[in-house]
């Protein structure tokens, strides 16, 4: 698997844990499904275009990722990190508890769920939770910001 492979393949899993799927019923042999992803959050962008609307959405960004010699073998260590930025309002909220932290703590949950992400990495922390204003084209929206970093071993 090249480095860009393994790189995104973090950046897949983690839309892949907030995008909400409803549960699926059993029905004769097909044992079903149960739901999975943030059921508070209507849209998940990852490295495309995007338009305001369709709150509340995730935009999920990279960041500079260091990369070194890992402490073992041929294996070089990336620290991939990235944040998730949440639109959640258009106007202040009432309660920002209730309103805005909750929808974040539901993304903390949806990394914490699986901290490896089926794989993609060694570990995922977060390391970050600021709720607050989030500012697009001079607009003001409510929400906040999760940053995380996950680590990836890979061997050229």
């Amino acid at each position: 698997m090249s480095f860009y492979d393994s790189y995104k393949a973090v950046f897949d899993a983690i839309e892949a844990a907030l995008v909400y799927v409803a549960a699926v019923p059993p029905e004769g042999e097909d044992p079903g499904s149960p739901a999975h992803g943030v059921e508070s959050i209507k849209t998940v962008v990852l490295g495309e275009r995007f338009t305001v609307g369709g709150l509340p959405k995730a935009i999920i960004n990279a960041e500079p990722a260091p990369v070194g010699q890992a402490s073992m073998g041929d294996f070089l260590e990336a620290r991939v990190r990235g944040s998730i930025i949440l639109v959640i309002l258009e106007y202040e909220p009432k309660d920002w508890f209730t309103d805005i932290i909750s929808v974040m703590g539901d993304v903390v949950d949806a990394l914490l769920a699986d901290r490896s992400l089926g794989g993609a990495c060694f570990d995922l922390t977060p390391t970050g939770f600021a709720p607050g204003e989030i500012k697009f084209k001079e607009k003001v929206f409510f929400g906040g910001v999760v940053r995380w970093e996950a680590i990836v071993h890979y061997a050229p």
